[in-house]
């Protein structure tokens, strides 16, 4: 009798058995391999094109305005030649006391070393003469304004060869200043209503940017939230105080910031201390009435849609901004972008790009020193 062997089955590895237990696993590897893939090449091309994007910017700055005066006279040869930024050395001159805007020295010193040779950086209380005598200078920068410089800096500046200008805030007092403005060049202010008037003394308006650590899209507490924000005064005749009345507010959470509130007792008052940047964040929709144009700056910087008056004094021709002339058209474009979500978010991405791509400190910086230099 013949016995025929059984054929043993080999036995199959742990392995092959999760494999065919758990098909998905593989099938969702294989899609994480390939998103991780498609994600590294996204990130490697946001890299290059944020490199290219800077050297077009550096490009732009070093040839731009030569290129625009070639282009006006081809023939005509300029008998100066156009000042090469990466050639001047900068003294910088910042308040010695801690203040909200020193952030400001601290953006506007590393925008500056983007454009200039070197720039050497003291406090109003140092001795100018120090780092004046001996030193080729091209300009001295003063910041703010608030620490009075000495009468042995400004005759250490005075001895200097180099321009002179400085950078007034705000909070500046110009009847202080006016000892002292005589001794520059140029003065640059927040806003025109401040510009002084000192006979050869050059006074140009350049505001600030807003801080883009501060004014930024962040996610705010529900304690900042409103439907409306309106920054302005409600005085009677005016849109505002019409506005004020209207029957479009009656169901929404209002915040007014300025004048003539007081006997509009359902809306929430703005507080000195209170904090604009997450207030601004809050709103889904902010109205601005004869506003300064660091306002609608920084609120343009927050991401959140914006209509402002015709007559404020925001940048000008731009198309970034939603503007308004007369109170029935606020009252339609309220309506307008209040039911239209998509449209509001797409104007406040447009008002935030512009921020971000036209008036940086670097931009800023840039249009200080064409002013002094070309």
């Amino acid at each position: 009798m013949i016995i025929k062997k059984r054929r043993s089955t080999p036995t199959k590895s742990q392995k092959n058995r999760r494999t065919v237990q758990h098909p998905n696993q593989v099938y969702l590897r294989k899609i994480n391999a390939t998103l991780n893939r498609k994600l590294k090449s996204i990130q490697h091309h946001l890299v290059v094109q944020q490199s290219d994007l800077q050297q077009h910017l550096m490009k732009i700055i070093q040839d731009g305005k030569e290129q625009s005066m070639e282009s006006k006279d081809s023939r005509t040869v300029s008998d100066s030649p156009r000042v090469q930024y990466k050639q001047l050395n900068v003294l910088l001159i910042t308040p010695a006391m801690e203040r909200d805007s020193s952030a400001n020295s601290i953006l506007i010193e590393q925008s500056l070393r983007h454009l200039v040779q070197h720039v050497n950086e003291i406090k109003t209380i140092q001795p100018v003469a120090d780092h004046t005598s001996g030193q080729q200078l091209d300009l001295i920068l003063v910041l703010h304004g608030e620490d009075v410089l000495s009468n042995q800096n400004l005759e250490a500046m005075s001895a200097s060869s180099a321009k002179k200008a400085i950078w007034l805030t705000d909070q500046s007092d110009l009847k202080q200043m006016e000892s002292i403005i005589p001794f520059f060049d140029y003065v640059f202010t927040q806003n025109s209503a401040h510009t002084p008037s000192m006979g050869k003394v050059s006074c140009h308006e350049l505001p600030f940017p807003p801080n883009p650590t501060v004014f930024c899209p962040q996610v705010v507490g529900r304690e900042y939230e409103s439907d409306v924000y309106i920054i302005g005064d409600a005085h009677p005749g005016s849109c505002l105080f019409a506005l004020a009345t209207h029957a479009w507010l009656s169901d929404k959470k209002v915040r007014v910031e300025g004048k003539g509130w007081e006997g509009f007792g359902a809306f929430v008052p703005v507080q000195p201390h209170d904090l604009r940047e997450k207030l601004y964040n809050g709103s889904k929709l902010v109205v601005q009435d004869n506003s300064s144009g660091r306002r609608i700056m920084e609120v343009a910087a927050c991401g959140t849609f914006q209509l402002i008056s015709a007559s404020s004094n925001g940048p000008a021709n731009t198309n970034a901004f939603q503007r308004y002339a007369t109170f029935e058209e606020l009252v339609q474009k309220l309506g307008q972008y209040w039911d239209h979500v998509e449209q509001r978010r797409l104007a406040a991405s447009q008002a935030l790009s512009y921020m971000k791509y036209n008036q940086s400190y670097l931009h800023k910086i840039l249009q200080l020193m064409d002013i002094i230099f070309q």
